[in-house]
């Protein structure tokens, strides 16, 4: 099971978005450069577009000062912004981790540093085996091969129908489409159900607070 972050484990109120800006406006002493669309995009391709934007070049030193400032920031905003973990995720993953069949790993636009700050400031870090980051490709839909490594190396001849992301874009569905696996798509991002579903995701819940019902969608040739 290879889960999204914001919008699908976690609100984070925005602070994610807000560190990032206010490290870039800082580090390169320019309040000209101004915000670009974050949802269910990579890191390294949001860093990209929001440096050019301002005409500063997006280079491998550039991408590096840029997020030594932003991780140093995040902490900060996450403490000060009313985040929250979303409806259902921790029972979810209780459940998931507690079953030795189930691999559970992060695919996200986030880079590892990011992802490991604001999950361990919700206490979900402990749940994930391994994870797909946004350093790894500009675009969404390029973490499939990545992805499809990592998870061959957590578990043995794994089969396309027992490999599920769990989203709530239509990024993350279009990277279950390349993987040729099948997409959990949930609304509790901002996106509505028409559009996930007209995206192609293979099934889509307002939450993840049905438990029961959620578990045996994803685990439908599985039994005990």
């Amino acid at each position: 099971m290879l889960f999204d972050i914001d919008g699908t484990l976690i609100d984070s109120a925005g602070a994610g978005g807000g560190a990032l800006l206010s490290a870039a406006r800082e580090h390169f002493q320019n309040s000209h450069i101004q915000p670009v669309a974050l949802h269910g995009r990579t890191d390294r391709g949001i860093m990209s577009e929001l440096l050019e934007g301002a005409g500063i070049i997006a280079s491998a030193e550039n991408l590096a000062s840029l997020c030594e400032n932003y991780f140093r920031r995040l902490p900060l905003e996450l403490r000060r912004r009313d985040g929250f973990v979303l409806p259902g995720v921790r029972q979810l993953l209780d459940y998931l981790y507690a079953d030795p069949r189930c691999h559970l790993g992060l695919v996200t636009g986030n880079m590892p540093e990011s992802a490991q700050i604001k999950l361990e400031h919700y206490d979900l870090w402990k749940y994930f085996k391994f994870g797909v980051y946004g350093h790894e490709a500009p675009h969404r839909h390029q973490l499939s091969e990545p992805a499809w490594r990592y998870v061959r190396s957590h578990a043995s001849n794994p089969l396309p129908q027992h490999v599920v992301i769990i989203g709530d874009t239509p990024l993350d569905v279009d990277l279950a489409m390349a993987m040729e696996v099948r997409c959990l798509a949930v609304c509790t991002g901002g996106c509505s159900e028409a559009s996930l579903r007209s995206a192609g995701a293979h099934h889509v819940v307002s939450d993840l607070a049905e438990t029961e019902t959620i578990v045996r969608w994803l685990t439908p040739t599985r039994s005990k």
